[in-house]
């Protein structure tokens, strides 16, 4: 990329989301748990779905995911094709949660995670996204409640090295710190974009810690 951090940020800040639809009443209430690759996200899942006796999924529907399609959509695909596919599959996923009875979901990233990576590419790209979501986020359904989870770009290359070599392949796709840093810029401008919006910084913390500064979020927005 051309510019800075500082220039970077101020790209985002001249960007803006639009209206996304409510909540459909006796729906789910959904956390999505967001991050960067390494951050603990899955492993946060699989703590507070047992803890809270709920189900956790992932934010684009498993269909999306077979492995030839998703190492196609990630490495190989145009970003705009990937950045489609995904954002579909979310959607997808948001429509069966909303079908569901549960009261809570925990969801292991979501929507917002397809626009991260792409806006830490270039804000041109997120740009060219939220175009495209403009005339349709009226029936596009958002979590209510987001955490992410912050953590060094050496905390995640640490976790991610310790990852089986499949499972590494495509989280070393973006294992650059300049991309590391514009990710988290992205999520402190989202901030800013929706409600309910909360970090967890987990460097210095165990995954049940990390697990309890959720639940604590969890009751605070009374999920």
């Amino acid at each position: 990329m051309g510019f800075d951090l500082d220039d970077y940020r101020r790209a985002l800040g001249s960007l803006k989301l639009p209206r996304f639809a409510v909540r459909p009443a006796g729906s789910p209430f959904i956390v999505a748990i967001e991050g960067s690759n390494g951050a603990g996200k899955t492993t946060l899942c699989q703590l507070l779905a047992p803890t809270l006796n709920i189900p956790y999924c992932l934010g684009t529907d498993a269909a999306w995911f077979t492995d030839a399609f998703k190492l196609r959509m990630i490495r190989d695909a145009d970003w705009f094709a990937s950045a489609m596919f995904f954002l579909s599959g979310c959607c997808e996923q948001m429509r069966q949660v909303r079908a569901r009875t549960d009261r809570l979901v925990i969801m292991d990233r979501s929507l917002w995670s397809t626009l991260a990576v792409q806006a830490a590419e270039s804000p041109e790209r997120l740009e060219a996204l939220i175009g495209m979501l403009r005339p349709i986020a009226p029936l596009v359904q958002i979590p209510q409640l987001t955490v992410v989870l912050a953590a060094s770009f050496e905390t995640c290359q640490k976790r991610i090295a310790k990852k089986a070599a499949s499972d590494r392949v495509l989280d070393e796709l973006t294992a650059r710190i300049g991309f590391h840093a514009r990710e988290q810029a992205f999520y402190h401008w989202l901030l800013g974009q929706v409600p309910n919006l909360e970090f967890v910084e987990v460097d210095e913390l165990k995954p049940e810690e990390v697990a309890k500064k959720v639940l604590a979020l969890c009751r605070k927005y009374q999920c």
